[in-house]
């Protein structure tokens, strides 16, 4: 490891930042690459882990690191961008990114009497009966986002016995079920996860992700289903193009 020199321009921390920053600018440390253990790395620095806590935390807030639960600190890949300005699925995203989507089948549960609020979200009356569907969406093995799914449970019947950790579900209800989706209105708020949540994520209890609301229409405007995901903020930028009024 190269030698760490300190000076006394900056707060020790921000050296430290600036230090492993230019690390990974120059590709000494690759995407991918897995920092040496926080006691190890403090040690080598001679600096306290409370400092060294400082620049990773810097580094992680700025996406060029992050935390696996129970495995450490790595390099950062490039983070995936989810264009607003089109609806396109998680499968398809990924697919447009040479990456290789899967998914996890979490839970699956029928017939759920839906609450007011999704009777109102998916136009159903108190007698519907709505499946629920939790996938863990990877991409080259690394998870990138929870999924929370409800739909009218009419709408795709025996929906759980198709291949869930491969099919993408855009593709199930349109090829498979033949229910076009013409479009999706959504919603973004930044919100935190449950220890189980982080757990699934692989980040930190602590850490904050992006929560995602998204209802799915037919061209009918009839509301299909909803997607309720939580995806990392380290791992994801959300972009969208916006033409002005005229």
């Amino acid at each position: 490891m190269d030698t760490f020199e300190r000076t006394g321009e900056l707060p020790l921390y921000q050296q430290i930042y600036e230090w492993i920053k230019l690390k990974i600018d120059s590709e000494i440390w690759k995407p991918g690459t897995q920092l040496p253990p926080e006691p190890i790395l403090s040690k080598d620095l001679g600096v306290s882990r409370q400092t060294l806590r400082q620049a990773l935390q810097l580094l992680i807030n700025e996406g060029l690191l992050y935390r696996q639960q129970g495995k450490g600190t790595f390099v950062q890949n490039t983070r995936s961008q989810y264009e607003l300005t089109i609806l396109t699925s998680f499968s398809e995203q990924m697919k447009a990114k040479g990456k290789h989507p899967s998914s996890q089948l979490i839970d699956i549960q029928s017939n759920i009497q839906p609450d007011h609020k999704l009777q109102v979200q998916l136009g159903l009356s108190p007698h519907n009966r709505v499946l629920k569907m939790v996938r863990l969406r990877l991409a080259d093995e690394m998870p990138m986002s929870l999924e929370t799914v409800y739909m009218d449970e009419n709408l795709c019947p025996k929906l759980a016995q198709q291949d869930l950790a491969r099919e993408s579900l855009y593709h199930l209800v349109e090829n498979v079920y033949q229910h076009p989706i013409s479009y999706g209105n959504i919603s973004l708020e930044v919100t935190q996860v449950n220890p189980e949540e982080a757990d699934w994520l692989q980040i930190d209890s602590t850490s904050s992700v992006l929560h995602m609301e998204c209802i799915n229409y037919s061209y009918n405007s009839r509301p299909l289903f909803i997607t309720y995901a939580k995806y990392p903020q380290e791992r994801y930028i959300f972009t969208v193009s916006m033409p002005r009024r005229q």
